[in-house]
């Protein structure tokens, strides 16, 4: 797709503040996410940077397997593993989300995770659907909440990003910035700069480079809770949990296979 945001290149640089801390955080989210992972099979649809594919690893996830479009992050995935566990039971390949027959080839896993991925690649829905196929017991999905007219303000802003030469592109990124951060620093000074120190407890991720993401994240595409719901439960899958938000972000839901062991 020629008008795509590089995720791969971004989260390549995220590469260079990767700790423990941040890792010990996105740990933390993704069991408060899908549970136990002990003895489990795990696989990361659109593994980004691989730091959530990592913490299953180090949740005790019996084989991990993550998967991107992006042949960066791909790459990016494979680097979280040498640094961090290059003895482990992962596995880790370039490979599509709206591809059928590749994702049939994966098999089943204990657990399906895609946060923040499916919204990206240009079929959301087809997305969705296939994604059902690999989940043997939990499926967790995180995808961008519908605004409205919001939403389509942000869905041109990130056109104008992927279509825009580097003069145009920072424009664009630094506009984000103050839309996001910019009137809270300038409002609550003190709660704005605390925000962003501690920003790591948010699955370990940084603000800086969430803040690319919003800018360039093209392919874009959001959707209602409600509409989430209905669809996966036409599919057989159960609400187990769900965390919402106001305004912009993802809404987070984690489904149980009806017929499948929890």
């Amino acid at each position: 797709m020629a008008d795509r945001f590089a995720f791969g290149k971004n989260w390549t640089a995220f590469l260079s503040v990767i700790n423990e801390d941040r890792i010990a955080s996105a740990m933390e989210k993704l069991q408060a996410a899908v549970g136990d992972l002990q003895g489990k099979t795990f696989l990361d649809i659109g593994s980004g940077s691989g730091i959530h594919s990592l913490a299953a690893v180090r949740l005790g996830a019996t084989c991990v397997r993550s998967f991107d479009y992006d042949q960066d992050s791909v790459n990016c995935t494979a680097e979280m593993k040498r640094r961090f566990a290059p003895d482990a039971c992962w596995n880790i390949e370039q490979g599509s989300a709206l591809d059928e027959t590749y994702i049939r080839s994966l098999g089943q896993f204990d657990v399906v995770y895609s946060w923040g991925v499916l919204h990206h690649t240009g079929d959301m829905w087809k997305a969705f659907d296939l994604a059902t196929i690999p989940a043997k017991n939990v499926l967790m999905v995180a995808i961008y909440n519908d605004e409205g007219r919001k939403s389509r303000i942000w869905k041109a802003i990130k056109a104008r990003y992927v279509r825009s030469g580097v003069i145009g592109r920072k424009i664009v990124l630094y506009g984000t910035l103050f839309w996001t951060w910019g009137l809270g620093f300038m409002i609550h000074p003190r709660r704005s700069v605390s925000v962003w120190k501690n920003y790591t407890q948010s699955r370990g991720m940084s603000p800086w480079y969430d803040v690319i993401d919003w800018a360039g994240g093209y392919p874009f595409e959001v959707a209602r809770p409600d509409q989430i719901f209905e669809f996966f439960h036409a599919r057989g899958f159960t609400l187990a949990d769900m965390i919402t938000v106001v305004g912009h972000g993802c809404n987070e839901f984690t489904f149980h296979r009806e017929n499948g062991r929890i």
